[in-house]
């Protein structure tokens, strides 16, 4: 059988593809418009000459994108993508401002700062696992007493905030050093020394200085751009009064870090700017006296709490500004109790209410030489007017007894004031059939004049403004006119007169000094 030719040989010879090649084939078959493509006269013409300008269009659109690419990095993003680099080697760190101290009028220290340390998280930085977090927190937090824990902030550690969270604060110095070594960088963790508040005047002017606590979430964003959510700031009292001017400015430390992220170089500093100091009109020897005193009072009385204020009449400067009960401002700090925190929430006591200045209270007989000075002024009497003391006065078909039965007698102002006579003050504050009296209208003017009904401005907050009542006020809220027997009650401090013991101390004041109404303050 003869040999057949290999179709697929090209001759070593041949330099282009002929009919004999290829058997039964023929590349001519494809000349004209076979390819179906106008003006392209044959498959050669298509190889030859298409083929390089389509590769060359190719790499040109390529090198145009990525010049353009390069150049928008470089320039337009150029800052941004440096920026970025930068970020993850050159860290910002706030630099906590010391808090400022709060000292008396003689200097004695009250409130100050202690050295301390805190379990910060940054939740995002934890196990993402539920059972891993959990088994991780456990096991750190295990050796942590409760009182410690801030369990608000202990409850958001799942969700994934970059937000640090203080979840344990006021450790002790070894529990802090075996923290330290459970925790640490890409744990999630880590302890911080922090400064805690120290307060040493003790339960007598708890509710003057107040406490500072967490920020808490709700005052984060209030205040953004202020705090941090490991920040502290003043709750009640002069620590919330004058918080700005406590707290001082922060600093800024910017360092470079490695890739562990522990500190390698510092860039730059800006110093923190402490706080000032404040000091106290408050003399806290006189403090404590009146303290022990209204204290003793009030358990043998049997009553449920009170109030002091000590004011000097010639500027308004408090000496002194109790109430009873009270409590340690330290279990809400360095000494952190969350169960006697809770005793004093839901004690009926309320020894964390400022009765001084928040406490709004029938006046009782201490209104009545204001009235009696009223009285004199608009000539309802004179130092000479004397009336006889019975027991008690009619108006209508109600009687309006003396505290003492049978009465006093024959009474003048002098007499009036000193065995608190109720008939005399009924009768030059609400008059009868043959007696002017002062009358509503101008008794609710010169309580107003004295201060009362209004607040007295202290430099405090949670002050009220009391109130007093006027015959408008009861028939737009009681639809009942007024009635004379209305008018003998406000006489005596009784009714719907109400005042805080702040706003009495300024009214004596006044008295005292030819009518010289002072404005109370805390702080020189």
């Amino acid at each position: 059988m003869p040999r057949q030719t290999d179709p697929f040989i090209i001759k070593e010879w041949g330099g282009n593809i002929s009919d004999r090649n290829v058997q039964g084939w023929s590349w001519r078959l494809f000349e004209g418009t076979s390819l179906g493509e106008p003006g392209v006269g044959s498959l050669r013409q298509v190889i030859s000459q298409r083929a390089p300008l389509i590769l060359i269009l190719v790499l040109g659109l390529a090198l145009v994108l990525l010049a353009s690419r390069v150049i928008w990095l470089q320039g337009w993003q150029g800052n941004y993508w440096r920026g970025v680099a930068e970020g993850n080697r050159i860290r910002i760190e706030t630099v906590n401002a010391s808090r400022g101290l709060i000292v008396d009028r003689q200097g004695k220290i009250l409130a100050h700062n202690v050295a301390s340390f805190r379990l910060v998280a940054v939740p995002a930085e934890l196990p993402q696992d539920e059972i891993k977090r959990e088994e991780f927190l456990t096991s750190v937090l295990a050796d942590v007493p409760t009182e410690l824990l801030l369990q608000d902030n202990i409850t958001q550690l799942s969700q994934p905030s970059y937000l640090p969270l203080i979840i344990a604060s006021s450790l002790p110095h070894e529990l802090a050093l075996k923290l330290m070594t459970l925790v640490g960088e890409g744990t999630g963790l880590r302890v911080e020394p922090a400064a805690e508040r120290r307060y040493d005047g003790g339960e007598a002017i708890a509710h003057v200085i107040g406490y500072v606590g967490p920020v808490s979430p709700e005052e984060y964003k209030a205040e953004a751009g202020v705090y941090k959510l490991t920040d502290t700031k003043g709750k009640v009292g002069l620590e919330a009064s004058y918080e700005t001017v406590l707290r001082g400015q922060p600093g800024v430390r910017q360092v470079e870090v490695d890739a562990s992220g522990l500190e390698r170089k510092i860039f730059a500093t800006k110093p923190a700017v402490a706080g000032a100091k404040l000091k106290l009109t408050i003399d806290s020897s006189l403090q404590q006296v009146a303290y022990e005193s209204l204290k003793r009072a009030v358990v043998a009385n049997a009553g449920k709490g009170g109030s002091v204020v000590v004011l000097n009449p010639n500027d308004g400067s408090v000496l002194a500004l109790v109430s009873y009960p009270s409590f340690d401002l330290n279990v809400f700090t360095i000494e952190r109790s969350s169960e006697i925190i809770n005793q004093l929430l839901t004690d009926d006591s309320h020894p964390l209410f400022n009765r001084s200045l928040g406490g709004e209270y029938p006046s009782g007989s201490t209104i009545k030489p204001v009235v009696a000075a009223a009285a004199l002024q608009e000539r309802v009497i004179t130092p000479s007017t004397t009336f006889m003391s019975t027991g008690g006065v009619y108006a209508g078909q109600q009687f309006f007894a003396d505290w003492k039965a049978g009465g006093h007698g024959l009474t003048n102002v002098y007499k009036a004031i000193a065995e608190s006579v109720n008939t005399f003050f009924y009768l030059i504050g609400g008059g009868s059939d043959k007696i002017t009296g002062l009358g509503i209208t101008r008794l609710s003017n010169y309580f107003k004049k004295f201060g009362l009904g209004k607040i007295t401005g202290i430099n405090l907050l949670g002050e009220q403004s009391g109130f007093v009542p006027t015959p408008l006020w009861k028939q737009e809220v009681m639809q009942d006119r007024w009635y004379r027997g209305d008018t003998y009650n406000v006489s005596i401090g009784q009714g719907n007169l109400l005042v805080t013991p702040l706003q009495m101390a300024v009214a004596y004041s006044a008295l005292v000094t030819d009518g010289q109404l002072v404005r109370p303050y805390l702080v020189d």
